[in-house]
């Protein structure tokens, strides 16, 4: 596969724990040569792999779409509804932990394909039981389980092995087209998803997403790479993550473009995962009009995430990242207090574009600014964040109990509201440029 066996070889255990002198971070510079927003695609190899990748991750939407109606279906119940999100979180947040080091000492390739069989194995399973029609929600725990375990594992490999496929004046494109395939699959997903659940129902929502996952798996084992992965010896697993959380917190750039998305990850993204009690409950638009809804945010995501690469010499990065933090938290207080599906939506779209700008622009710096011998444990600590969105969730469910919903989510607004300041205030993202 043309994998270099490059690694850091320590002659003995006393220097195998040392960890190297680290320079100041580089400065990402704006004048970067750059060869158009979709370079990337004009590999043959990287566009096999982005278009199987945007048809796994648009079945990976469908199953959020599907799981989270059926969750709701059963129970009725908007904190039964976020514990899914827990059950999966939970395992995820594990898995994101022992991914770090392992992806930075092996074939990233290997382990997602390993990964995408994990995960139909799981919607298999999930199938059957809708066949049968003996689904229960003690299932749905089991299955988010098993699928936070392969989720755990699958986002920071994805992340880890992008910058290998192409040319590194070619980076910024491949980065700005990953994060777009996750945009574009949260609009034909969620639409698909609600389109599949109201004609032919749950079993082939989730028959979709199983399948969408093969050609992926497939397109992974003939992959190649066009700069060698720069791998790590195998260490003492615990030595190998405090020195990667250690090179994180020595580079003051990369820590503090990481600390944007906390608290937004944290509390504001339970607007998507209580999206179906909101549809029911609040608005009254079914599972069409849940759909309706996720795409919408999907459409401005993807819509961030292509302005991005085209205004990908823009100055004063740092400062729209956190300009684009305030307004999501506001736009999430409107969402909240909305009771129509028309004001709703262009919200939505607001919310996604907002998110993906923010983003794609951290994710960018990040990518530019760290190691590849290190690139796997920090782009797991990144992924480590995701794992934190249930907890706005479960915050909601539970004070949506006592204040009603949409106070619930209403507070949840606020709080990401308050963060922009402070990122303002107390990191220096505001100076990167």
């Amino acid at each position: 596969m043309g994998i270099s066996t490059g690694t850091v070889a320590a002659p003995d255990t006393k220097n195998r724990a040392t960890t190297p002198p680290i320079p100041p971070d580089p400065e990402p510079s704006p004048s970067e040569p750059r060869d158009g927003a979709f370079a990337a695609l004009r590999d043959s190899n990287f566009a096999r792999y982005w278009v199987t990748l945007a048809l796994s991750l648009t079945g990976g939407w469908v199953r959020i779409t599907a799981m989270g109606f059926l969750v709701y279906d059963i129970t009725g119940d908007p904190f039964r509804l976020a514990m899914i999100n827990v059950a999966m979180a939970a395992p995820q947040l594990i898995g994101n932990l022992v991914a770090g080091n392992i992806l930075d000492h092996v074939d990233r390739r290997k382990v997602l394909v390993f990964v995408q069989i994990t995960y139909m194995a799981m919607m298999a399973i999930l199938v059957a039981l809708v066949i049968a029609g003996s689904v229960e929600y003690w299932h749905l725990v089991a299955i988010s389980i098993g699928t936070g375990i392969a989720v755990g594992f699958d986002w920071p490999a994805r992340l880890s092995l992008v910058p290998s496929l192409v040319p590194k004046e070619q980076m910024q494109s491949a980065i700005a087209l990953n994060a777009s395939a996750f945009n574009a699959s949260r609009i034909l997903g969620p639409t698909l998803g609600g389109w599949l659940i109201a004609t032919v129902g749950l079993a082939v929502a989730f028959g979709f997403t199983l399948g969408a996952a093969a050609p992926y798996a497939l397109v992974l084992l003939g992959l190649t790479t066009v700069r060698p992965q720069e791998k790590r010896a195998r260490g003492n697993a615990l030595a190998m993550m405090k020195e990667g959380y250690g090179y994180i917190w020595r580079h003051a750039r990369i820590r503090s473009l990481m600390s944007v998305e906390i608290v937004p990850i944290a509390i504001g993204m339970s607007y998507v995962t209580l999206a179906p009690a909101v549809a029911r409950d609040i608005l009254d638009v079914g599972s069409t009009g849940l759909g309706y809804m996720l795409a919408a945010t999907g459409i401005g995501a993807l819509t961030g995430s292509v302005l991005v690469a085209w205004l990908s010499g823009i100055r004063h990065r740092g400062r729209l990242v956190i300009v684009a933090v305030g307004i999501f938290g506001a736009l999430s207080v409107a969402y909240a207090l909305s009771s129509s599906i028309y004001v709703t939506l262009p919200i939505m779209f607001l919310m996604g574009l907002t998110t993906a700008t923010y983003s794609t622009i951290k994710e960018t710096l990040v990518q530019t600014l760290v190691d590849d011998g290190y690139r796997g444990r920090v782009m797991a600590t990144n992924s480590i964040f995701w794992s934190f969105s249930p907890i706005g969730a479960l915050l909601a469910g539970a004070m949506a109990a006592v204040f009603g919903l949409q106070a619930a989510l209403a507070i949840n607004g606020a709080l990401v509201l308050l963060y922009a300041p402070l990122l303002w205030l107390a990191t220096p993202v505001r100076d990167i440029d």
